[in-house]
């Protein structure tokens, strides 16, 4: 059977984003020329074998493709691949590729390229390697065919083919440079060509001439800045120096709202906030503790006081969101999210843990006073202030908080190793499901195999039933069965509550009303690849760079 499209279900609703403020042009000609300038994180290497966060994706998907994409219509497309077919026992999936395309190295696109980056993959375990379970090997059949041969059917390989960290980059550039060498300067077969980098501060992307879609880009060039903290971020979109943000404060959006040279956009995400919790400390290891924190969480006075009630929404599920395949409201009758704040509730679960709060704080039968050190940055949209937060409702239960704020930059480096080196015994991060699916989830943030520093899995959770269910939905091919195992997987997972979850957030971003073309993915990664710039009404704004 051969495919070029595919329906990813329900997400469409989800993508369908509320604007405020100016609309986006939608009909007029795109013009040539100018260079867009973002304001971007970038934490750690550009290789994207080595980062999968969203602030990656941002920055190598101007220069390195995928296979296939998912479209904000909620649809795999062919981006590198023409087409592809699956044999009849669905243990082979074979694409035809793309001709004519040629890598920034000016090396040829083949299928001996696709081969040796999924082979490589796998051999030297790349984080997004558990997503690719059951797959032995890619056959280069020919100069434009290549065969994904698997160990058993994959239900999840072509929507995971769509995640931007699985572009193709440049064999040829990877055995000269390596991964430290693509980390700094990425090379694939993208719309622009990465010239410039200096870490912690910028990228440039110049016009790829001989790109393969006739026409495009439109832009001259796209320049990222890396400007962690959100406030100055906005700070720069207003004067000019640079022309979209995401992750507008939500405090700030009416009065940005007025402002008619930018456009502000606002729509619900894949992106759910959570508390890390350390799996492998005592007594994190228990479910009932885990259980006691999420409880001692009060969502809905985040989505009041970090959101302004607007820019978050309590979680019905846990990891999950609408849009999702397979996605079920897993709330309790006639309540507004999952684990809703209940203190007594709290203390209930943390006495049968052994732990009580006697008005001397939270101590087990030897008087051991439950202390826990809590990290956490000042970076996206209420990172900080969630942090405060948190650690303010566990003290109301007893339990003594160390929080710890780092550096962006080091904060990611200190939730990326092992269950050895982790010094932390809760985090405050967030987490998205780039493909609309629950693969990811399953198979690469909560499985044993994706324990840090291989995968997402920062908890070091690990439980024989959901690893057995996530390989299970791996696997199955009937969505009506997929979807009953994973429903089964969200509820083991409020059982056994490896993380403290918190609200989904809607994401946010502003540009200035003269860019044109960008695409705003719920997964709160944006592609500027086919961003264009009316350069009359940008004279018109008094901006001249």
């Amino acid at each position: 059977m051969t495919t070029h499209w595919t329906r990813l279900g329900a997400i469409t609703t989800i993508i369908g984003a509320a604007l405020i403020g100016p609309a986006f042009s939608q009909d007029a000609k795109p013009q040539y020329g100018g260079e867009l300038v973002l304001t971007g994180q970038l934490d750690k290497t550009m290789f994207p074998g080595r980062n999968t966060d969203a602030g990656g994706m941002d920055v190598y998907l101007n220069s390195c493709e995928t296979l296939v994409e998912l479209t904000p219509q909620s649809e795999i497309r062919p981006v590198l691949a023409e087409s592809w077919t699956t044999s009849e026992d669905k243990k082979t999936v074979t694409f035809k590729l793309r001709q004519g395309v040629t890598f920034h190295d000016g090396t040829p696109f083949n299928a001996e390229a696709v081969a040796f980056v999924f082979d490589e993959a796998i051999a030297k375990k790349f984080l997004y390697v558990s997503l690719l379970e059951g797959l032995q090997k890619v056959v280069a059949d020919s100069e434009y065919q290549a065969s994904f041969r698997l160990a058993a059917p994959s239900a999840a390989l072509i929507n995971n083919l769509a995640y931007r960290t699985m572009c193709i980059f440049s064999p040829a550039a990877y055995k000269a440079k390596g991964e430290e060498g693509l980390g700094s300067n990425i090379i694939g077969t993208g719309p622009f060509i990465q010239t410039e980098y200096a870490k912690g501060e910028y990228a440039l992307f110049k016009k790829n001439d001989k790109y393969w879609q006739k026409g495009k880009p439109y832009l001259d060039s796209i320049r990222i800045l890396f400007v962690p903290d959100i406030t100055t971020r906005l700070a720069m979109l207003e004067s000019g120096e640079v022309d979209r943000i995401a992750g507008v404060p939500n405090f700030d959006i009416p009065r940005v709202a007025k402002d008619k040279n930018i456009a502000l956009r606002t729509m619900p995400s894949l992106q759910q906030h959570y508390v890390v919790i350390n799996n492998t400390v005592k007594p994190l290891d228990d479910p009932k503790v885990r259980q006691a924190l999420n409880y001692a969480v009060d969502k809905a006075g985040i989505v009041q006081s970090v959101f302004a009630g607007i820019g978050a929404t309590l979680s019905q599920a846990p990891t999950l969101s609408p849009g999702v395949f397979g996605f079920a409201d897993m709330r309790e009758p006639g309540q507004a999210t999952i684990f809703p704040f209940d203190i007594a509730k709290a203390k209930a679960l943390l006495k049968e843990a052994g732990y009580e709060d006697k008005g001397d704080g939270l101590k087990d039968a030897q008087g051991k006073q439950l202390s826990l050190k809590l990290y956490g940055r000042k970076a996206g949209v209420g990172d900080y202030e969630i942090a405060q937060l948190v650690k303010t409702f566990l003290e109301k239960i007893g339990v003594k908080v160390e929080l710890t704020v780092l550096e962006s930059a080091t904060f990611s480096a200190a939730l990326s190793v092992g269950p050895k080196d982790a010094k932390y015994d809760l985090a405050i991060l967030s987490w998205t499901v780039p493909t609309a699916d629950p693969d990811e989830p399953m198979m690469y943030m909560t499985h044993t195999k994706a324990w840090k520093p291989a995968g997402a899995n920062r908890m070091f959770f690990s439980n024989p039933e959901t690893d057995r269910l996530a390989e299970e939905a791996h696997v199955e091919s009937d969505p009506v069965k997929r979807a009953a195992i994973v429903k089964q997987w969200m509820a083991a997972l409020l059982k056994l509550a490896p993380v403290i979850y918190l609200p989904t957030v809607n994401l946010t971003d502003a540009t200035r009303t003269y860019v044109h073309g960008g695409v705003y993915y719920p997964a709160n990664v944006y592609d500027g690849s086919f961003a264009w710039i009316d350069q009359a009404e940008r004279k018109k704004q008094g901006i001249s760079r």
